[in-house]
């Protein structure tokens, strides 16, 4: 069952647009469409019917391209339970006669720079409110009682709505498809879970995708354990004991070491937790007690190389430490600052690192405005970012991590490190005068949810200084607090060199085709080294559910068939 999306490629500047808008988000959340061009091709009821799940208008204006006779047949396609999701809100070019049909008669244009989500099934895993980084054009219309309301502007008038139509069922933005657009608010900032689930809860079912599953990890950076310089309470870093209070939540996280700082009751801790699966450790740098980055392996905090005569003295130095602790770095390498100079890529792939966890650019110090600039997939945001690097395509970046957690807050200040989810809730740098408990918790539950609506994966996030400044008993309650609401999500938690790979893995191959009949049919093409998960939807009651369907290893090309 497959997704038609409808465009116009003789309207040429909002054609481009599509592409960043609404194509990009449905192939990153692995949803398996095909496209009819209105510009060279009109609208038969099979194609639009026929082993089709979902059509999706998202072009801007496209509906000026559809005659009354074509918006017939697609009304006859969700009257037979096919659905429908407009993403292109631009009411005053939908013809009356559509309108009218479907429920929605006058309406006026507004601008909000708020919108507010009303709870239900498709903005359940979503912020209540989305903040748009400028006044932004929508439709206000008088609808029928047909008609439920999942979004408001800022004066509480409905801009999103959704009805069953027939046997199938309708999805209205009436918000414009730019609203995709960085300029205005952009992918992964807040709706992405709301276009993906608008998606889902009107497609006939049973309805497949390649959405990376809803995994959950850790990252702590800067861990100089039992040596650490700014240490207020040793009982929670001497030996990395934060590691037990992470394991007994499941979490699997991925250490960046600061490796001069370690004492040997730190390299026993590492040791066994590694060798017991529930830690991974990279080298981070040789240490940092100003936090300028002042002992680096990978790159100079200038954004200058490093000669190939002192990169060979630093790794032999890594290899020396991680040889007496007696583990192999992990294969996701967790640099101090993110600041990987491209001079690195031999000795990194000699040492088998193959993935990078950058919110940066490699070759690029920290603050440098280009770091921020990237060409990554799936969005050029390397802070939510899936895909292999420009510089050397062996590579590829793994990173789910909002800049800001705040998002009540004005303009992202690099300066400040408001992705770390305790940024702000201990003593640590007079941040706070006390540890705040319920701040940290919400703001590490903020973070995993926003990278798993996204469609990417949930990192807990911070730095081993923070810890520090949190007495252990305080630490547990954050983390038995955040445990407690992300596993009502049905979460599955891994190791970050796991996701890394299976991430991998799954940018390799795609959908090419799937048919129901009496059996889910499944082609795939590509390649597929890692055992991955398609997402099954069903639908009970009304509402969709979820469940997976195994794809084993493949070369080339497999079919899969299931029973329904």
């Amino acid at each position: 069952m497959k997704t038609i999306v409808l465009v116009d490629s003789s309207k040429v500047v909002q054609y481009k647009r599509v592409g960043k808008t609404i194509l990009n988000c449905l192939e990153h959340f692995g949803i398996w469409y095909e496209i009819i061009d209105l510009n060279w091709a009109g609208i038969s009821y099979e194609e639009i019917h026929n082993n089709v799940s979902v059509i999706i208008l998202g072009q801007e204006g496209i509906s000026s391209s559809i005659s009354d006779t074509d918006f017939s047949l697609i009304l006859k396609s969700v009257e037979n339970g096919t659905g429908l999701v407009i993403f292109d809100g631009y009411l005053n070019k939908y013809s009356e006669k559509f309108l009218k049909t479907i429920g929605i008669e006058n309406f006026s244009s507004k601008k909000t720079q708020t919108v507010s989500l009303e709870k239900n099934w498709i903005t359940e895993i979503s912020p209540d409110v989305v903040y748009l980084k400028r006044d932004t054009l929508h439709y206000c219309p008088s609808v029928k009682s047909d008609w439920d309301i999942f979004m408001k502007n800022e004066q509480g008038n409905g801009c999103g709505f959704f009805r069953k139509y027939g046997k199938g069922k309708i999805i209205f933005w009436t918000t414009l498809p730019s609203i995709f657009l960085d300029e205005y608010l952009g992918h992964t900032e807040g709706l992405d879970g709301v276009f993906f689930r608008s998606i889902i809860w009107t497609s006939k079912k049973p309805f497949i995708t390649k959405t990376m599953p809803p995994f959950v990890t850790g990252r702590i950076d800067d861990a100089s354990g039992s040596g650490s310089p700014v240490s207020k309470y040793p009982e929670t870093v001497n030996g990395l004991k934060y590691l037990d209070i992470l394991n007994k939540y499941k979490f699997i996280p991925n250490i960046g070491l600061f490796i001069d700082d370690l004492k040997e009751e730190d390299d026993k801790k590492i040791r066994e937790k590694h060798y017991d699966g529930l830690a991974e450790f990279s080298p981070h740098a040789f240490s940092d007690p100003e936090n300028k980055n002042e002992f680096p392996i990978y790159l100079k905090h200038s954004g200058e190389e490093f000669s190939d005569s002192e990169l060979k003295e630093n790794f032999e130095k890594v290899d020396i430490k991680f040889g007496k602790i007696g583990i192999n770095i992990s294969k996701t390498l967790n640099a101090h600052f993110g600041e990987v100079g491209l001079k690195t890529f031999p000795f990194l792939k000699e040492r088998g690192v193959k993935y990078f966890m950058n919110s940066i650019r490699v070759g690029k110090r920290w603050d440098d405005p280009l770091s921020k600039i990237w060409e990554i997939k799936p969005y050029n945001k390397p802070f939510f970012s899936l895909g292999y690097i420009p510089e050397d395509e062996y590579f590829f970046n793994v990173e789910a991590s909002p800049p800001k957690i705040d998002i009540s807050a004005s303009a992202l200040d690099s300066e400040s490190p408001d992705f770390d989810f305790l940024y702000g809730c201990t003593t640590f740098w007079n941040e706070n005068k006390k540890v705040e408990v319920e701040k940290a918790a919400k703001r590490g539950i903020f973070k995993i949810q926003r990278g798993l609506e996204n469609g990417f994966f949930g990192s807990l996030s911070t730095h081993e200084q923070r810890i520090s400044n949190v007495p252990i008993l305080q630490f547990e309650n954050i983390i038995s607090s955040i445990s407690n609401e992300i596993n009502k999500m049905s979460v599955i938690f891994k190791s970050y060199d796991f996701i890394s790979q299976y991430a991998e893995s799954r940018a390799n191959y795609t959908i090419d085709k799937i048919e129901i009949t009496n059996k889910i049919s499944i082609v795939l093409k590509g390649e597929n080294k890692v055992e991955q998960l398609l997402y099954l939807f069903t639908e009970t009651n009304g509402l969709p559910k979820t469940s997976f369907l195994k794809v084993p290893t493949f070369q080339k090309q497999i079919i899969l068939n299931f029973s329904i």
